[in-house]
């Protein structure tokens, strides 16, 4: 009987975020763009809060992030400032899978993403088989600013804001 509450409990659970998400995504999303999470975002430094270490600091320097699709994910690319080369660019699969982190080869350490909805992408990085990072990039219904909020498992109250406008 058990096994019977438990299971209807998980298909209750998964019809409610399943709702949910198509809910927030009809209702949520005004952008004309079938992927508006996709483009090149300039930093907001006014807005952006770099929180890791607990002290509420600004960023120094004004980021830029691209995302494009690539391959069944995304190309992440992410430059200290407009006139820089970058400092990473990367490809992730939306599969939810454990792979290879490119921007440490030399550690142990992987990065799963989900693409939950057209305005919502979900990171996991893990270091020794261990969550070590989570991160959750989303855009507004206007198509117009993205933010980024990532946070260490260990001290989630200690998040970093970070808040884009999509660059003309």
């Amino acid at each position: 009987m058990r096994k019977y509450a438990l299971h209807a409990g998980l298909l209750a659970v998964t019809l409610l975020a399943g709702f949910s998400i198509g809910h927030l995504r009809a209702f949520g999303q005004a952008s004309d763009s079938a992927d508006p999470i996709f483009g090149t975002w300039k930093m907001d430094q006014t807005k952006s809060v770099n929180n890791r270490g607990g002290d509420h600091a600004a960023y120094p320097t004004q980021h830029m992030r691209i995302l494009a699709p690539e391959s069944g994910g995304l190309r992440n690319t992410l430059v200290n400032s407009p006139a820089s080369s970058p400092v990473y660019s990367y490809s992730g699969k939306f599969d939810g899978k454990d792979h290879p982190d490119p921007r440490f080869p030399d550690k142990d350490q992987t990065l799963a993403h989900w693409r939950l909805a057209p305005d919502l992408i979900v990171r996991l990085q893990k270091t020794n088989g261990k969550p070590s990072e989570w991160v959750i990039y989303t855009v507004s219904s206007d198509g117009k600013v993205f933010t980024s909020i990532s946070w260490v498992p260990t001290n989630p109250e200690l998040q970093d804001l970070e808040v884009f406008t999509r660059a003309k």
